[in-house]
């Protein structure tokens, strides 16, 4: 197994893998498209770094992250946005590879964490990362504004 930073011919096949993540989340809208994606990894402030899993020469899935700055910890920290293995090469150890991957970058950067969101009832997601370690933040829930009420609230048309 590799990895493999992208380029930017490589938008579509990343697309292609993140529809299909997203449709396995059970995302009701997806809106990324690959202009999205050029301008997020190669414009001219990347907002994110993405990364080919690469078995045998063929693409098994990526990863995708960020960084973000721990309000309490005082470093920054990384943040996984997406990790997607392709079904037929999942159960190889793959995703073990790829986190510890990740936990290297981090470590390196002097980051304090990895933190990443999951959907709650993927049993398997949930299963790998008990297994490596990874624990709940139970003090804190993911809140959105988003759609109807985040124009509203940028109109400053709230009562």
């Amino acid at each position: 197994m590799q990895f493999k930073s992208l380029i930017e011919t490589d938008i579509n096949a990343l697309l292609e893998m993140l529809l299909a993540l997203g449709h396995s989340d059970g995302v009701a809208e997806i809106r990324t498209d690959a202009a999205a994606l050029q301008l997020a990894l190669f414009g001219k402030n990347p907002a994110v770094t993405a990364k080919f899993v690469v078995v045998n020469e063929a693409i098994a899935g990526f990863v995708i992250y960020s960084w973000k700055w721990g309000s309490f910890t005082g470093v920054r920290d990384m943040y996984m946005q997406a990790i997607y293995i392709r079904p037929e090469f999942r159960r190889q150890g793959l995703g073990l590879n790829i986190m510890q991957h990740l936990a290297s970058i981090a470590v390196d950067e002097g980051c304090s964490r990895i933190e990443w969101l999951t959907v709650k009832d993927k049993q398997m997601s949930k299963e790998f990362y008990d297994s490596i370690g990874a624990v709940e933040a139970s003090h804190m829930m993911v809140r959105r504004v988003q759609g109807e009420a985040l124009r509203k609230l940028a109109s400053s048309s709230m009562p």
